[in-house]
């Protein structure tokens, strides 16, 4: 996996800075509560006097995003819904066609590489942190892993993703997830979560934040945040100040 290092540079002064922001990314099955928890934590650091920003995988990070959703939307056609699974059409995740398959190891790839570009960017914006609504790891976490040759792609990809500061999941209970954002069959939620929580196997770093109260939840995070962030190096005006 690749890592893009916390390189520290020194002022006149002789202080030092980070020459790009802390990286933290959120993960997880749909319904997990991430938006909520990104919420939280944008508005802690923001208070805390941190310049804080926020990246979507969807909006800064895929390609041809109306494409895919556009396809998103034939691959459903013709798969019923029920009261229980009111699928949504753009979202095509539960469909493992060979073709589709196919094209979602090309777009990962471009995917993959345009991440890359905008790490590479990161040293230029004026962030203290910067936060990931989903992240690559969202997009592994539709590849089944049972095959040899889908995880030497895996691990392929790996080889050349950025590395974040801090990459969490979210798990959560996949019944209370699809309760909140019925989007997908149940069923296919519980083979989600597991793959992403298999996840750990080649990423040994993510950190899983385990399913509770959204009080429990937010606490959960700022400790992995508080523990990752002590053993990087910065100027920054203000230590992050105690959990409350």
């Amino acid at each position: 996996m690749t890592t893009m290092p916390l390189e520290i540079c020194d002022d006149r002064d002789g202080a030092q800075h980070l020459t790009r922001p802390f990286v933290i990314t959120f993960s997880g099955i749909d319904g997990a509560g991430k938006t909520t928890q990104i919420e939280l934590l944008h508005a802690y650091l923001s208070n805390q006097g941190y310049r804080v920003g926020l990246y979507t995988f969807w909006d800064h990070v895929a390609v041809l995003p109306n494409l895919r959703a556009e396809v998103g939307a034939k691959s459903v056609l013709g798969i019923p819904a029920s009261p229980f699974s009111p699928l949504v059409v753009k979202n095509n995740k539960h469909v493992r066609k060979w073709y589709l398959s196919l094209a979602r190891s090309h777009l990962y790839a471009l995917d993959v590489a345009r991440l890359r570009r905008l790490f590479n960017g990161l040293g230029n914006e004026n962030y203290d942190f910067v936060i990931f609504d989903r992240y690559v790891y969202d997009q592994l976490a539709n590849i089944s892993s049972t095959k040899k040759i889908s995880r030497a792609y895996i691990r392929a990809l790996l080889h050349f993703t950025p590395r974040p500061d801090l990459a969490l999941i979210l798990d959560a209970s996949p019944a209370e997830a699809f309760a909140r954002k019925p989007e997908y069959p149940l069923d296919f939620m519980y083979r989600y979560q597991r793959t992403f929580l298999a996840l750990r196997e080649v990423i040994p770093s993510l950190t899983v934040i385990a399913s509770s109260t959204v009080d429990a939840v937010a606490t959960q995070i700022l400790t992995a945040l508080h523990n990752t962030y002590r053993s990087v190096p910065s100027n920054l005006t203000a230590e992050l100040t105690d959990i409350p």
